[in-house]
């Protein structure tokens, strides 16, 4: 026996209203929540289109060299490779890109980066994107 009973009646149960799915609340956080522009999100050019987006940065690796002359030799490949991730909504950048395209990433002030997408996966309409930089 519970302690109280829970009877819920819908007004427009007649005119097929249905109560909304968890995909459907999924969808409204990730607009509502996620891409707010106002709590987590920030607006940025991608590849030339403004939109929000969620960018990840993430860890410095150094990348393998030799030494040569009391010097690190390491000219045609950088020094350090800088992995981000990126969080776009599908709609917002449109068809789904290819590994080892590049991306170009507005910073500000007219400054952009410039990233190689090393896998993207596309999680209820949004694209999850790890980039790779090369740093000198």
């Amino acid at each position: 026996m519970a302690l109280f009973e829970l009877n819920q009646k819908y007004e427009n149960a007649a005119d097929g209203w249905k109560p909304p799915t968890f995909k459907d609340c999924a969808a409204a956080d990730i607009s509502l929540a996620f891409f707010n522009g106002g709590e987590h999100a920030e607006r940025r050019t991608v590849d030339g289109k403004e939109c929000l987006i969620v960018l990840e940065e993430s860890t410095l690796k150094e990348h393998s060299s030799h030494w040569e002359a009391g010097a690190k030799q390491n000219f045609d490949t950088g020094l350090y490779a800088a992995y981000s991730i990126l969080y776009i909504r599908a709609e917002d950048y449109g068809p789904k890109p290819k590994v080892g395209k590049q991306l170009i990433l507005g910073i500000g002030d007219g400054k952009t980066r410039t990233y190689e997408i090393k896998s993207c996966e596309d999680e209820a309409g949004v694209y999850r994107m790890t980039m790779k930089r090369v740093r000198q």
